[in-house]
């Protein structure tokens, strides 16, 4: 959803735009996860692949990174290439004469796979130490890196101490397609609380379920997710004695998520003290809340203290809080004037966040990185 709201906007303001993409996995199509078509500025050019064939022996992608490589040599138009892919940059950057790369980075992997194997065994130290030295090559390598916060590129400066032009560029969020919808203004009884997303650890969603016993007569809504990991947390509602009080409706379709958000009187964003969820998130699902005027309690971290603040347009708890997430909900749904408030400002400050907006500063990143110029690898 991202990559296809980045590439529309980038379209909307005059580019024109090559998406190249693996085929998809069954009938996916753009408007099926936008809501509408593309913008006829963008060609989708999806490439066969073979990872689904029966008889094809391998699951990795390097043919992929072969073909759009071999694209890239082939062609004498392209002004620059935009990678969010790691191993996909790799490839390009190896090119000997290319346009200018500018890789988006969402996370500095080796700190969240650090986190993620606090005791790593010889085989995961070997990884680490693998993905060490591509990521720093991408990012020495690369001609401009596209950051989704502050201070991802702080971490990714100390981490790699690489002086490659950075731009800042948060996601967004579609605001022609909100400004179609009819707001929903009355409240539900009970109210219901939303959080609607993925459901990895890193989210926070069971501190959800563990405050809710303490919160007053209301539902917990919770969208996304596989049905694993649903279950694992239907049994946590049950623990806590709350089964009856969560809704789980499993995976929605991209383009039915605002219906969804404009359904909920109060939306959520927990998140964790990780770096992934306190350093680097950019949520697009925060912005949507947001951009519906939906009063939003959300975990204070960084990354979303630069976004909110608490108390004017959405609440900020402490992270893995049970007692003060509660007592924030309480607030809310006891005063809904002040609620009413706190999401009318929320959607003032949403429209600072649109995806042009995202698409002008990547523009400026490559302009300002020599677009239209052939530049050597620096990928020995």
């Amino acid at each position: 959803m991202q990559i296809l709201q980045t590439v529309d906007a980038l379209a909307a303001r005059g580019a024109e735009i090559t998406l190249v993409t693996p085929e998809p996995n069954g009938a996916c199509r753009p408007e099926d996860i936008l809501g509408r078509p593309l913008h006829p500025n963008v060609t989708l050019k999806q490439v066969d692949d073979w990872r689904r064939r029966w008889w094809y022996p391998s699951r990795s992608g390097r043919r992929f990174y072969r073909m759009a490589a071999d694209l890239v040599r082939r062609s004498t138009d392209i002004d620059a290439l935009l990678v969010r892919n790691l191993k996909l940059a790799e490839a390009l950057l190896r090119i000997h004469s290319r346009p200018p790369l500018v890789f988006e980075t969402h996370e500095v992997f080796v700190r969240t796979y650090a986190e993620d194997h606090p005791r790593p065994t010889r085989k995961e130290q070997t990884k680490m130490a693998t993905l060490r030295q591509r990521e720093g090559g991408v990012y020495r390598g690369a001609d401009g890196i596209a950051a989704l916060t502050e201070w991802l590129v702080d971490d990714l400066r100390d981490e790699y101490g690489v002086d490659t032009p950075v731009a800042v560029v948060p996601d967004g969020v579609d605001l022609k397609a909100v400004a179609d919808l009819a707001i929903k203004l009355t409240w539900n009884d009970p109210p219901d609380l939303l959080y609607l997303g993925s459901l990895h650890p890193w989210k926070g969603v069971e501190h959800l379920i563990k405050a809710l016993p303490k919160v007053q007569s209301a539902r917990l809504v919770v969208a996304g997710g596989p049905s694993s990991r649903v279950e694992e947390l239907r049994q946590l509602a049950g623990f806590h004695g709350v089964v009856e009080r969560v809704v789980f409706l499993g995976a929605v379709a991209p383009a039915e998520r605002f219906n969804t958000i404009n359904a909920a009187d109060l939306c959520l964003l927990p998140l964790s003290d990780t770096s992934i969820g306190s350093r680097y998130t950019s949520p697009l699902k925060l912005f949507e809340y947001m951009a519906l005027g939906k009063p939003v309690v959300a975990a204070d971290v960084p990354a979303l203290r630069s976004i909110i603040t608490s108390h004017e347009n959405g609440v900020l708890v402490p992270v893995n809080d049970v007692e003060q997430l509660a007592e924030a909900l309480n607030v809310l749904l006891a005063d809904r004037s002040a609620a009413q408030r706190i999401g009318d400002a929320a959607r003032l400050r949403a429209q600072d966040f649109s995806w042009e907006s995202r698409a002008d500063k990547l523009i400026e990143l490559v302009l300002r990185v020599g677009a239209g110029e052939c530049v050597e690898s620096r990928v020995r």
